[in-house]
Protein backbone atom coordinates (compact mmCIF):
# COMPACT_ATOMS: atom_id res chain seq x y z
CA UNK A 1 0.00 0.00 0.00
CA UNK A 2 1.59 3.59 -0.94
CA UNK A 3 1.64 6.42 1.67
CA UNK A 4 -0.22 8.90 1.07
CA UNK A 5 0.44 12.84 0.58
CA UNK A 6 0.07 15.96 1.68
CA UNK A 7 -1.51 18.55 -0.24
CA UNK A 8 2.02 20.72 0.02
CA UNK A 9 3.65 17.48 -1.07
CA UNK A 10 1.78 17.16 -4.01
CA UNK A 11 2.19 20.78 -4.61
CA UNK A 12 6.09 20.23 -4.89
CA UNK A 13 6.07 16.88 -7.13
CA UNK A 14 3.70 18.54 -9.57
CA UNK A 15 5.16 22.30 -9.70
CA UNK A 16 8.82 21.13 -10.27
CA UNK A 17 8.92 17.92 -12.63
CA UNK A 18 10.64 15.68 -10.15
CA UNK A 19 11.14 12.36 -11.96
CA UNK A 20 10.58 8.98 -9.77
CA UNK A 21 11.63 6.10 -10.49
CA UNK A 22 10.08 3.34 -9.18
CA UNK A 23 11.93 0.13 -8.91
CA UNK A 24 10.40 -3.28 -7.37
CA UNK A 25 12.01 -4.81 -4.46
CA UNK A 26 15.54 -6.44 -5.22
CA UNK A 27 15.24 -5.18 -8.60
CA UNK A 28 19.06 -4.26 -10.18
CA UNK A 29 19.75 -0.54 -11.09
CA UNK A 30 22.20 -0.98 -12.67
CA UNK A 31 22.79 0.43 -16.73
CA UNK A 32 22.06 -2.08 -19.19
CA UNK A 33 23.43 -2.43 -22.76
CA UNK A 34 21.17 -0.69 -25.06
CA UNK A 35 21.37 -2.74 -28.16
CA UNK A 36 19.06 -0.97 -30.03
CA UNK A 37 20.74 2.59 -29.92
CA UNK A 38 24.41 0.73 -30.30
CA UNK A 39 23.38 -0.74 -33.44
CA UNK A 40 21.28 2.70 -34.65
CA UNK A 41 24.93 4.32 -34.32
CA UNK A 42 26.41 1.86 -36.27
CA UNK A 43 23.36 1.76 -39.53
CA UNK A 44 23.25 5.56 -39.37
CA UNK A 45 26.92 6.58 -39.33
CA UNK A 46 27.66 3.85 -42.26
CA UNK A 47 24.49 4.50 -44.26
CA UNK A 48 26.04 8.46 -43.95
CA UNK A 49 29.82 7.30 -44.88
CA UNK A 50 28.11 5.12 -47.93
CA UNK A 51 25.73 7.17 -49.40
CA UNK A 52 28.16 10.57 -49.35
CA UNK A 53 30.51 8.22 -50.79
CA UNK A 54 28.26 7.23 -53.51
CA UNK A 55 27.26 10.51 -54.17
CA UNK A 56 30.63 11.52 -55.57
CA UNK A 57 31.25 8.54 -57.64
CA UNK A 58 27.94 6.84 -58.98
CA UNK A 59 26.33 7.69 -62.30
CA UNK A 60 24.06 11.10 -62.11
CA UNK A 61 20.35 9.89 -61.14
CA UNK A 62 21.94 7.39 -58.56
CA UNK A 63 24.32 10.31 -57.64
CA UNK A 64 21.08 12.45 -56.96
CA UNK A 65 19.69 9.48 -55.30
CA UNK A 66 22.63 8.93 -52.67
CA UNK A 67 22.46 12.67 -51.86
CA UNK A 68 18.78 12.72 -51.00
CA UNK A 69 19.71 10.05 -48.58
CA UNK A 70 22.57 11.52 -47.15
CA UNK A 71 20.32 15.33 -47.11
CA UNK A 72 17.11 13.06 -45.04
CA UNK A 73 20.10 11.08 -42.45
CA UNK A 74 21.16 14.58 -41.86
CA UNK A 75 17.73 16.07 -41.29
CA UNK A 76 16.44 13.18 -39.20
CA UNK A 77 19.16 13.98 -36.86
CA UNK A 78 19.10 17.03 -36.93
CA UNK A 79 15.16 17.41 -36.09
CA UNK A 80 15.37 15.06 -33.26
CA UNK A 81 18.46 17.32 -31.27
CA UNK A 82 15.95 19.63 -32.37
CA UNK A 83 13.08 18.15 -30.61
CA UNK A 84 15.12 17.31 -27.89
CA UNK A 85 16.40 21.28 -26.38
CA UNK A 86 13.57 22.42 -27.76
CA UNK A 87 11.77 20.24 -24.80
CA UNK A 88 14.42 21.69 -22.75
CA UNK A 89 13.93 25.33 -23.26
CA UNK A 90 10.13 24.83 -23.28
CA UNK A 91 9.66 23.27 -20.30
CA UNK A 92 12.40 25.07 -18.21
CA UNK A 93 14.69 22.88 -17.69
CA UNK A 94 17.46 24.81 -18.00
CA UNK A 95 18.55 25.06 -14.49
CA UNK A 96 21.78 23.39 -12.61
CA UNK A 97 19.39 20.71 -10.98
CA UNK A 98 18.58 19.28 -14.36
CA UNK A 99 22.12 19.32 -15.74
CA UNK A 100 22.71 15.95 -15.26
CA UNK A 101 19.08 14.62 -17.22
CA UNK A 102 20.04 16.80 -19.59
CA UNK A 103 22.95 15.29 -20.58
CA UNK A 104 22.07 11.91 -19.64
CA UNK A 105 18.78 12.24 -22.37
CA UNK A 106 20.39 14.44 -24.91
CA UNK A 107 23.17 12.27 -24.93
CA UNK A 108 22.53 9.80 -27.70
CA UNK A 109 20.84 12.73 -30.19
CA UNK A 110 23.80 14.89 -29.77
CA UNK A 111 26.73 12.04 -30.40
CA UNK A 112 24.54 10.63 -32.96
CA UNK A 113 24.51 14.16 -34.83
CA UNK A 114 27.90 14.47 -34.67
CA UNK A 115 28.74 11.25 -36.03
CA UNK A 116 26.34 11.59 -38.71
CA UNK A 117 27.74 14.61 -39.72
CA UNK A 118 31.43 13.25 -39.22
CA UNK A 119 30.99 9.87 -41.62
CA UNK A 120 29.20 12.40 -44.02
CA UNK A 121 32.34 14.64 -44.29
CA UNK A 122 34.66 11.42 -44.37
CA UNK A 123 32.74 10.05 -46.34
CA UNK A 124 32.84 12.89 -49.34
CA UNK A 125 36.46 12.85 -48.94
CA UNK A 126 37.14 9.42 -49.54
CA UNK A 127 34.34 9.37 -52.73
CA UNK A 128 36.30 12.45 -54.06
CA UNK A 129 39.85 10.23 -53.45
CA UNK A 130 38.58 7.32 -55.41
CA UNK A 131 37.32 9.32 -58.16
CA UNK A 132 39.75 11.30 -58.59
CA UNK A 133 43.01 9.07 -58.32
CA UNK A 134 41.15 5.30 -59.81
CA UNK A 135 37.16 5.88 -61.36
CA UNK A 136 37.31 9.36 -62.94
CA UNK A 137 40.97 8.22 -64.57
CA UNK A 138 39.75 5.30 -65.71
CA UNK A 139 36.52 5.84 -67.27
CA UNK A 140 38.56 8.83 -69.18
CA UNK A 141 41.12 6.54 -70.57
CA UNK A 142 38.03 3.93 -71.57
CA UNK A 143 36.64 6.63 -73.49
CA UNK A 144 40.43 6.65 -75.38
CA UNK A 145 41.42 3.56 -77.79
CA UNK A 146 44.37 1.10 -77.01
CA UNK A 147 47.33 1.05 -79.77
CA UNK A 148 50.07 -2.21 -79.68
CA UNK A 149 53.19 -2.04 -81.29
CA UNK A 150 53.57 1.41 -81.75
CA UNK A 151 57.23 2.59 -83.17
CA UNK A 152 57.84 6.34 -82.63
CA UNK A 153 60.22 6.08 -85.62
CA UNK A 154 57.34 5.57 -88.17
CA UNK A 155 54.15 6.51 -86.56
CA UNK A 156 53.62 10.14 -86.40
CA UNK A 157 51.74 11.47 -83.30
CA UNK A 158 49.21 12.88 -85.27
CA UNK A 159 47.76 9.72 -86.44
CA UNK A 160 46.98 8.24 -82.39
CA UNK A 161 45.69 11.69 -81.44
CA UNK A 162 43.06 9.35 -79.19
CA UNK A 163 45.72 7.36 -77.52
CA UNK A 164 44.87 5.87 -74.15
CA UNK A 165 47.05 3.15 -73.75
CA UNK A 166 50.33 2.25 -75.90
CA UNK A 167 52.03 -0.58 -76.46
CA UNK A 168 55.70 0.60 -77.53
CA UNK A 169 57.84 -2.08 -80.24
CA UNK A 170 60.67 -3.51 -78.61
CA UNK A 171 64.21 -1.47 -77.75
CA UNK A 172 61.79 1.53 -77.32
CA UNK A 173 62.54 3.53 -74.28
CA UNK A 174 62.68 7.38 -72.80
CA UNK A 175 66.54 8.98 -73.84
CA UNK A 176 66.74 9.90 -69.79
CA UNK A 177 69.92 12.10 -70.40
CA UNK A 178 68.13 14.85 -72.78
CA UNK A 179 65.07 15.82 -71.23
CA UNK A 180 63.28 19.23 -70.75
CA UNK A 181 62.60 21.13 -67.46
CA UNK A 182 59.87 23.94 -66.45
CA UNK A 183 60.22 25.29 -62.78
CA UNK A 184 57.14 26.71 -61.34
CA UNK A 185 55.50 27.08 -57.74
CA UNK A 186 58.45 25.10 -55.93
CA UNK A 187 57.57 22.05 -58.22
CA UNK A 188 59.53 20.74 -61.33
CA UNK A 189 58.02 19.19 -64.41
CA UNK A 190 59.81 16.52 -66.61
CA UNK A 191 59.83 15.50 -69.78
CA UNK A 192 62.03 12.78 -71.80
CA UNK A 193 61.59 12.00 -75.76
CA UNK A 194 60.18 8.11 -76.31
CA UNK A 195 62.90 6.88 -79.40
CA UNK A 196 64.09 4.09 -80.87
CA UNK A 197 67.11 2.68 -78.73
CA UNK A 198 66.38 5.11 -76.51
CA UNK A 199 68.59 7.62 -77.72
CA UNK A 200 68.29 11.23 -79.12
CA UNK A 201 71.00 11.68 -81.54
CA UNK A 202 72.57 14.71 -83.35
CA UNK A 203 71.58 15.33 -86.87
CA UNK A 204 69.07 13.69 -88.81
CA UNK A 205 70.28 9.93 -89.73
CA UNK A 206 68.04 8.46 -86.45
CA UNK A 207 65.73 11.17 -86.81
CA UNK A 208 62.19 10.08 -86.82
CA UNK A 209 61.21 9.29 -90.43
CA UNK A 210 58.26 12.09 -89.85
CA UNK A 211 60.84 14.61 -89.13
CA UNK A 212 58.92 15.07 -85.31
CA UNK A 213 59.43 13.96 -82.13
CA UNK A 214 56.08 13.08 -80.91
CA UNK A 215 55.96 10.96 -77.83
CA UNK A 216 57.03 12.25 -74.45
CA UNK A 217 57.64 10.49 -70.97
CA UNK A 218 56.08 12.95 -68.10
CA UNK A 219 56.51 13.40 -64.60
CA UNK A 220 56.34 15.77 -61.95
CA UNK A 221 59.51 16.14 -59.13
CA UNK A 222 61.34 13.49 -60.94
CA UNK A 223 64.14 15.44 -62.38
CA UNK A 224 66.93 17.84 -61.84
CA UNK A 225 66.67 21.27 -64.16
CA UNK A 226 68.42 21.20 -67.04
CA UNK A 227 67.31 18.08 -67.16
CA UNK A 228 69.75 15.10 -67.37
CA UNK A 229 68.35 12.92 -65.38
CA UNK A 230 64.98 11.62 -65.86
CA UNK A 231 63.42 9.50 -63.50
CA UNK A 232 59.64 9.77 -63.72
CA UNK A 233 57.10 6.48 -63.94
CA UNK A 234 58.90 2.67 -63.75
CA UNK A 235 61.92 4.14 -65.32
CA UNK A 236 64.04 1.76 -63.16
CA UNK A 237 62.39 -0.86 -64.30
CA UNK A 238 63.78 -2.87 -67.84
CA UNK A 239 60.59 -4.24 -68.95
CA UNK A 240 58.38 -1.14 -68.64
CA UNK A 241 57.40 -0.72 -72.68
CA UNK A 242 54.31 1.42 -72.74
CA UNK A 243 52.56 4.51 -71.27
CA UNK A 244 49.55 5.69 -70.09
CA UNK A 245 48.06 9.12 -71.34
CA UNK A 246 48.98 11.47 -69.02
CA UNK A 247 45.24 12.49 -67.78
CA UNK A 248 46.74 15.88 -65.59
CA UNK A 249 45.33 18.56 -67.19
CA UNK A 250 46.11 20.95 -64.98
CA UNK A 251 49.83 20.55 -65.79
CA UNK A 252 49.21 20.55 -69.19
CA UNK A 253 50.39 24.02 -69.75
CA UNK A 254 53.90 23.57 -67.58
CA UNK A 255 54.60 20.55 -69.71
CA UNK A 256 53.70 22.61 -72.61
CA UNK A 257 56.75 25.00 -71.45
CA UNK A 258 58.79 22.23 -70.73
CA UNK A 259 58.93 21.03 -73.87
CA UNK A 260 59.47 24.41 -75.33
CA UNK A 261 63.23 24.22 -72.99
CA UNK A 262 63.63 20.58 -75.03
CA UNK A 263 63.32 22.06 -78.09
CA UNK A 264 65.83 25.01 -77.76
CA UNK A 265 68.37 22.71 -75.57
CA UNK A 266 68.49 20.09 -78.71
CA UNK A 267 67.28 22.06 -81.74
CA UNK A 268 64.50 19.58 -82.33
CA UNK A 269 60.89 19.12 -83.53
CA UNK A 270 57.35 17.94 -82.13
CA UNK A 271 54.59 18.92 -84.08
CA UNK A 272 51.67 16.55 -82.69
CA UNK A 273 53.39 15.66 -78.65
CA UNK A 274 51.68 13.23 -76.78
CA UNK A 275 52.23 13.36 -72.66
CA UNK A 276 52.62 9.91 -71.20
CA UNK A 277 53.13 7.87 -68.22
CA UNK A 278 55.81 5.37 -68.70
CA UNK A 279 54.73 1.97 -66.97
CA UNK A 280 54.92 -1.72 -67.73
CA UNK A 281 52.09 -3.26 -68.94
CA UNK A 282 49.76 0.02 -70.16
CA UNK A 283 46.17 -2.16 -69.93
CA UNK A 284 47.33 -4.38 -67.09
CA UNK A 285 47.66 -0.79 -64.90
CA UNK A 286 44.67 0.47 -66.19
CA UNK A 287 42.27 -2.56 -65.21
CA UNK A 288 43.87 -2.34 -62.00
CA UNK A 289 42.42 0.87 -61.50
CA UNK A 290 38.96 -0.77 -61.27
CA UNK A 291 40.32 -3.82 -59.00
CA UNK A 292 41.72 -1.02 -56.72
CA UNK A 293 38.96 0.41 -56.55
CA UNK A 294 36.74 -2.53 -55.70
CA UNK A 295 39.14 -3.44 -53.28
CA UNK A 296 38.97 0.22 -51.11
CA UNK A 297 35.68 0.40 -51.55
CA UNK A 298 34.37 -2.63 -49.86
CA UNK A 299 36.93 -2.43 -47.26
CA UNK A 300 35.60 1.24 -46.62
CA UNK A 301 32.10 0.04 -46.31
CA UNK A 302 33.12 -3.08 -43.62
CA UNK A 303 35.25 -0.01 -41.96
CA UNK A 304 32.50 2.01 -41.71
CA UNK A 305 30.22 -0.27 -39.95
CA UNK A 306 32.68 -1.83 -38.06
CA UNK A 307 33.88 1.64 -36.61
CA UNK A 308 30.24 2.99 -36.17
CA UNK A 309 29.39 -0.27 -34.20
CA UNK A 310 32.72 0.02 -32.01
CA UNK A 311 31.96 3.74 -31.22
CA UNK A 312 28.54 2.95 -30.09
CA UNK A 313 29.08 0.05 -27.71
CA UNK A 314 32.18 3.03 -26.06
CA UNK A 315 29.55 5.32 -26.32
CA UNK A 316 27.05 3.03 -24.36
CA UNK A 317 29.62 2.08 -21.91
CA UNK A 318 30.86 6.01 -21.08
CA UNK A 319 27.26 6.36 -20.36
CA UNK A 320 26.88 3.41 -18.26
CA UNK A 321 30.00 4.23 -16.28
CA UNK A 322 29.04 7.80 -15.98
CA UNK A 323 25.49 6.98 -14.33
CA UNK A 324 26.83 4.28 -12.23
CA UNK A 325 28.85 7.37 -10.77
CA UNK A 326 26.06 9.90 -10.40
CA UNK A 327 28.09 11.95 -12.71
CA UNK A 328 24.86 11.77 -15.23
CA UNK A 329 21.38 10.67 -14.19
CA UNK A 330 17.86 10.25 -15.26
CA UNK A 331 16.28 12.58 -12.45
CA UNK A 332 13.95 14.34 -14.42
CA UNK A 333 12.14 13.15 -17.37
CA UNK A 334 11.09 15.89 -19.65
CA UNK A 335 7.97 16.84 -21.05
CA UNK A 336 7.40 16.87 -24.87
CA UNK A 337 7.54 20.87 -25.96
CA UNK A 338 4.51 22.34 -26.60
CA UNK A 339 3.25 21.33 -30.65
CA UNK A 340 5.39 18.32 -30.21
CA UNK A 341 4.32 16.02 -28.72
CA UNK A 342 3.87 12.96 -31.48
CA UNK A 343 7.42 14.09 -32.79
CA UNK A 344 8.79 13.73 -29.57
CA UNK A 345 7.35 10.08 -29.53
CA UNK A 346 9.15 9.11 -33.09
CA UNK A 347 11.80 10.54 -32.62
CA UNK A 348 12.71 10.30 -28.69
CA UNK A 349 10.49 7.58 -28.13
CA UNK A 350 12.01 6.16 -24.89
CA UNK A 351 11.90 9.45 -22.92
CA UNK A 352 8.36 10.16 -24.39
CA UNK A 353 7.18 6.74 -23.14
CA UNK A 354 9.22 7.12 -19.68
CA UNK A 355 7.89 10.61 -19.35
CA UNK A 356 4.17 8.98 -19.58
CA UNK A 357 4.85 6.36 -17.37
CA UNK A 358 6.23 8.46 -14.12
CA UNK A 359 2.96 10.92 -15.04
CA UNK A 360 0.84 7.59 -14.87
CA UNK A 361 2.76 6.60 -11.81
CA UNK A 362 2.66 9.46 -9.94
CA UNK A 363 -1.47 9.91 -10.84
CA UNK A 364 -1.94 6.54 -8.85
CA UNK A 365 -0.58 7.57 -6.07
CA UNK A 366 -2.84 7.49 -3.03
CA UNK A 367 -4.13 10.84 -1.44
CA UNK A 368 -4.33 11.91 1.97
CA UNK A 369 -6.82 12.47 4.51
CA UNK A 370 -5.68 15.71 4.99
CA UNK A 371 -6.60 17.08 1.39
CA UNK A 372 -7.58 20.34 0.60
CA UNK A 373 -8.64 21.54 -2.99
CA UNK A 374 -7.66 24.73 -1.97
CA UNK A 375 -4.19 25.67 -1.19
CA UNK A 376 -3.08 26.32 2.29
CA UNK A 377 -1.95 29.36 3.39
CA UNK A 378 2.01 30.35 2.92
CA UNK A 379 1.99 28.10 0.73
CA UNK A 380 2.33 30.15 -2.64
CA UNK A 381 5.79 32.08 -1.38
CA UNK A 382 7.42 28.14 -0.35
CA UNK A 383 6.00 27.67 -4.55
CA UNK A 384 7.85 30.78 -6.18
CA UNK A 385 11.16 29.86 -4.25
CA UNK A 386 11.03 26.31 -5.29
CA UNK A 387 10.43 27.51 -9.22
CA UNK A 388 13.18 29.62 -8.94
CA UNK A 389 15.43 26.90 -8.00
CA UNK A 390 14.23 24.28 -10.19
CA UNK A 391 11.91 26.27 -12.52
CA UNK A 392 8.64 26.58 -13.01
CA UNK A 393 6.22 24.05 -15.54
CA UNK A 394 5.53 25.41 -18.93
CA UNK A 395 1.71 25.93 -18.62
CA UNK A 396 1.55 25.32 -22.38
CA UNK A 397 2.39 21.55 -22.31
CA UNK A 398 -0.75 20.14 -22.41
CA UNK A 399 0.40 16.34 -21.44
CA UNK A 400 2.05 18.17 -17.93
CA UNK A 401 -1.28 19.83 -17.17
CA UNK A 402 -3.37 16.55 -18.21
CA UNK A 403 -1.31 14.84 -15.05
CA UNK A 404 -1.68 17.94 -13.17
CA UNK A 405 -5.14 18.21 -13.29
CA UNK A 406 -6.06 14.62 -12.96
CA UNK A 407 -3.97 14.16 -9.28
CA UNK A 408 -4.97 17.32 -8.29
CA UNK A 409 -8.46 16.93 -8.89
CA UNK A 410 -11.02 16.02 -6.05
CA UNK A 411 -11.02 12.32 -5.17
CA UNK A 412 -13.53 10.44 -7.25
CA UNK A 413 -13.54 13.04 -9.79
CA UNK A 414 -12.76 11.93 -13.60
CA UNK A 415 -9.40 11.63 -14.78
CA UNK A 416 -8.12 14.39 -17.53
CA UNK A 417 -7.53 18.12 -18.77
CA UNK A 418 -5.51 20.46 -20.92
CA UNK A 419 -7.43 19.09 -23.98
CA UNK A 420 -5.66 15.64 -23.43
CA UNK A 421 -7.61 12.32 -21.76
CA UNK A 422 -6.18 10.90 -18.91
CA UNK A 423 -5.80 7.50 -20.95
CA UNK A 424 -3.18 8.99 -23.42
CA UNK A 425 -0.73 8.46 -20.43
CA UNK A 426 -1.18 4.74 -20.42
Amino acid sequence: MGIPLTNDEYSMVFSNHFGLHFRGKGKSSAPENDYALILTCAIQCSFAFIFSMLACIAPFPLTLLCGICVVLILFFRVLTTGVFFWAVIAGRYTRRFYATSVVFWGWWPCWLLLLSFTSTVLGLLIGNYFWSQLLGPYYELKGLQMYKDINPHNIPGERVQDAGLVDFTQFVEPDRNKGGCFMDKGNTYCISPIVLNGEVTNGLASAPRTGSYDYFAVGINCCSCPNRDFQCGDWRNPLADGGIRSLDHKSRPQYNLALDDWRASYGKTAKHPLFFEWVQGPEWVWKGMWNRFLQLFWLSVAAAFSIGLSIGFLLDKFQQVLWAHDVITPRAVFAPGPGAEYLTLLLLPKMFLRYNEEQGEIADMPVGDEWREQRGPGSAGDDKALAQEYGAMSGGNRMAMGAMNSVLAPPGSTMGGGGMRGAAFY
